[in-house]
């Protein structure tokens, strides 16, 4: 999933960009924020400390040293430090052995090595997954949960 380049310490393979827009470096602390940005081939490489929300467009990944305080809402997540907040992702979120989430996780396909931490709930229904990141964190319609898990809804 990971490959080495002199580009980037932390390059995604696949249909994730292999440089993210956004870095915040290991000597930089941001407290009390919100991150948001969107469209395009953005993502945010934490390696620093953050307590902030995150909303974006694009891939998360957080670097061994990294630290998120915050809730996560984006394209894919790949931790190899440390997440405390709930994330919800589109897509994958993967979390390698020296990783930790503390929070609930949503999501379309959740991947934990051995080694990792995880503490919370996890939920990988696309449907659900995607309904939550189109209204940005309120409720999920239970009708239209229901409905994609292939139950029908109750009266």
């Amino acid at each position: 999933m990971f490959s080495k380049n002199k580009n980037s310490q932390y390059a995604v393979s696949g249909d994730a960009n292999s440089k993210t827009a956004t870095v915040i470096a290991e000597d930089v602390t941001i407290k009390d924020g919100n991150l948001s940005g969107g469209g395009g081939r953005g993502g945010v490489t934490v390696s620093g400390v953050l307590f902030s929300n995150i909303d974006i467009e694009g891939v998360l990944i957080v670097t061994k040293n990294g630290v998120l305080q915050g809730d996560v809402i984006a394209d894919s997540a790949y931790v190899h430090g440390a997440v405390e907040g709930n994330v919800s992702v589109k897509g994958q979120v993967h979390v390698y052995s020296e990783g930790k989430i503390l929070g609930d996780v949503l999501c379309a396909s959740f991947m934990v090595e051995e080694g990792a931490t995880f503490k919370g709930h996890c939920s990988n229904t696309v449907a659900q997954s995607a309904k939550l990141l189109d209204i940005k964190g309120a409720a999920i319609d239970q009708k239209a949960a229901s409905t994609a898990n292939g139950s029908e809804p109750s009266k």
